[in-house]
């Protein structure tokens, strides 16, 4: 007991650190258990076995980790999230930063379809010097294609940059 002692209490800043770690954790499972399909009703039933202070520290790292799962261009896993923090919250509304996210994904599908094209006009064009055409060329996966990747990673950061700011946005929201 007398080590104990010595050693010392947590400081306040300490205790709220090792709660919010243990309920991320908590809330990490019960995010990939809602985005694998859990309903939204088995969520609130999972939130409800925690106590008022333990629940709410859940609900708001549960909305901040399902707001940090979405993925450029991802519409189904925004969708999933949308509803799942607009179940979470008690008051407010996202559906204008909703429609921000969709814009953001409609301009990123876009400028990705143009990106696609060119690497298949210039990977058809090798080709061709090779003497490799018609029927001998089905479709190009452009996936596999280094400079596809290259090229993906230098268009989609701003897109990327913009999701992150909007993401804050919904986490300021759903606080």
């Amino acid at each position: 007991m007398e080590k104990v002692d010595r050693l010392g209490k947590l400081s306040p800043g300490e205790l709220k650190r090792q709660k919010e770690e243990k309920y991320g954790e908590i809330a990490q499972i019960m995010t990939d258990k809602y985005l694998s399909g859990l309903a939204l009703w088995q969520l609130e039933v999972e939130l409800d076995k925690y106590k008022a202070e333990e629940k709410d520290l859940v609900r708001a790292s549960l909305a901040s980790k399902l707001i940090q799962s979405i993925d450029l261009g991802n519409y189904e896993r925004l969708e999933k999230v949308v509803e799942g923090i607009s179940g979470l919250k008690k008051e407010g509304d996202i559906k204008e930063i909703k429609a921000e996210i969709e814009q953001l994904f409609q301009e990123y599908r876009e400028v990705e379809q143009e990106g696609r094209q060119e690497i298949e006009v210039a990977a058809r064009g090798v080709l061709h010097q090779l003497r490799i055409s018609g029927s001998a060329i089905g479709s190009i996966n452009h996936r596999v294609l280094p400079e596809w990747q290259q090229e993906s990673d230098r268009f989609a950061q701003p897109y990327k940059e913009r999701l992150e700011g909007l993401k804050g946005k919904l986490i300021e929201l759903s606080a």
